[in-house]
């Protein structure tokens, strides 16, 4: 496998002080998610991209600048997993409940979520123009780029899934913790933000859907 066709649906809006203001307890966010929530979803933007992984500098390039963890080519322990789940569906599940050979696979965690916070640095470069400023760790956001064009700093929250998801409800409730971690930032670092969730949805072992739902400054 050389490369991914990946089907993007964009949601962006202009984010206000008040939605800011609004995560400050349950009672206000109860109020951010019946008022703000439904405009977040308003305008979708759909397209799709190939990502070719053998495209100059190559795939492991974006592992190594995103990932959280150290990995090499995640990618094909995904696809190892598809690969298996073919072949267990012509095994036979054994009579005997103690003989423990369940064949259904099990994705590898670790490696889906480094290849997805891949993909979603290596797609803010090509479709944002962004510029990689800071890749914390063990804490969020995951990836921190830097909007020169816009003046702006983005502060990027990779999710991923191998099952179908209520996909709604997961980038709302990101999204929310997101605006929670951005308020006390712009205390210690003022300045205009964007804050994006990325939800990279692994659907075959070269299909992936990639929803971008983004808040910006004005």
């Amino acid at each position: 496998m050389t490369a991914l066709e990946v089907s993007v649906a964009e949601y962006r809006r202009v984010l206000t002080p008040r939605e800011i203001g609004l995560t400050r307890d349950a009672q206000t966010v109860s109020t951010l998610r019946s008022e703000y929530v439904p405009l977040w979803f308003a305008n979708r933007t759909a397209w799709r991209w190939r990502a070719d992984f053998d495209e100059p500098p190559g795939f492991q390039r974006y592992v190594d600048l995103y990932s959280e963890v150290t990995t090499h080519q995640p990618w094909d322990d995904v696809a190892l997993f598809f690969d298996r789940v073919e072949k267990a569906g012509n095994v036979a599940v054994p009579l005997d409940p103690l003989s423990y050979s369940d064949p259904r696979p099990l994705m590898n965690s670790t490696a889906m979520a480094s290849a997805a916070e891949a993909l979603a640095g290596w797609f803010c470069e090509v479709h944002y123009g962004w510029e990689r400023y800071a890749r914390p760790q063990t804490v969020s956001p995951d990836i921190l780029f830097s909007d020169a064009a816009n003046n702006l700093l983005a502060m990027v929250e990779v999710k991923s899934s191998s099952v179908q998801l209520n996909l709604r409800s997961r980038l709302t409730s990101a999204m929310i913790d997101l605006l929670k971690i951005l308020a006390p930032t712009k205390q210690l670092r003022p300045g205009r933000y964007s804050v994006n969730i990325i939800m990279i949805q692994v659907v075959g072992v070269a299909e992936v859907n990639l929803t971008s739902l983004i808040l910006e400054e004005p």
